[in-house]
């Protein structure tokens, strides 16, 4: 049986928090080819809320990261390709002496994440320019609160992603000199600017070694082409 692409499933995925996890690069490639089955995970491994998860390649793990800080594009580019996007359910096997506990996830449904990101909407649409800031807009938006400390972009971010075509850095850093931040990792984002805006393709938020992505989180437009600054 073949992956077959739900018309809904780009729909839905927009915006929604993905746990990142990692599992067998030829294993998840079964399963995509699928469209559904079992992966043992690799840590580290968190559950999902929404039990969504995007699954990538076990030698990429927590350099997502670095490639995320570094803007490798290219390294980014090729995780998405060979990951997919799933929804399913984590369950942890009995433990066995001498042996570690297995933790698999069972994936019910799945596209590769680099299709569906080509093809996914942006959740929100958030209007920018006339002395509107969008970075308060963006940090209040549903997705864009995801741990409990940090935030979505800061107005340095913000500046890089309207200025450059295609961006990949760091989006938000942690206050310099505030005890509150100690210890608090950076957001990370991804984007590409048009004529006509910033599509913000995918962000990166951390907390500790769990990793969430949002895909296709939110769209800027100049306020000239919408009606509304905020959802």
């Amino acid at each position: 049986m073949h992956a077959v692409q739900d018309p809904d499933l780009a729909h839905d995925l927009a915006g929604l928090p993905l746990t990142v996890v990692f599992a067998d690069a030829e294993a998840i490639a079964e399963v995509k080819e699928a469209g559904e089955g079992e992966l043992v995970l690799v840590p580290p491994f968190h559950v999902s809320d929404d039990d969504a998860y995007l699954v990538l390649p076990d030698d990429v793990g927590l350099e997502l990261v670095d490639m995320f800080r570094d803007g490798d594009l290219d390294l980014i580019a090729g995780a998405l390709a060979d990951g997919i996007v799933a929804l399913g359910s984590i369950e942890r096997g009995e433990k066995e002496p001498g042996k570690k506990r297995l933790v698999a996830l069972h994936v019910e449904e799945c596209e590769p994440a680099a299709a569906l990101l080509a093809r996914m909407p942006y959740a929100e649409r958030v209007g920018f320019g006339r002395g509107v800031d969008p970075v308060p807009l963006l940090n209040a938006l549903p997705q864009a609160r995801i741990t409990v400390a940090s935030a979505f972009v800061d107005e340095t971010g913000a500046e890089k992603m309207l200025r450059q075509r295609e961006w990949c850095g760091t989006a938000w850093n942690p206050p310099r000199g505030n005890k509150q931040f100690a210890g608090v990792d950076p957001t990370y984002a991804w984007t590409r600017r048009d004529p006509s805006g910033v599509g913000i393709e995918m962000a990166l938020f951390v907390e500790y070694e769990e990793l969430v992505a949002v895909l296709r989180p939110a769209r800027l437009v100049v306020l000239e082409e919408t009606h509304a600054a905020a959802p």
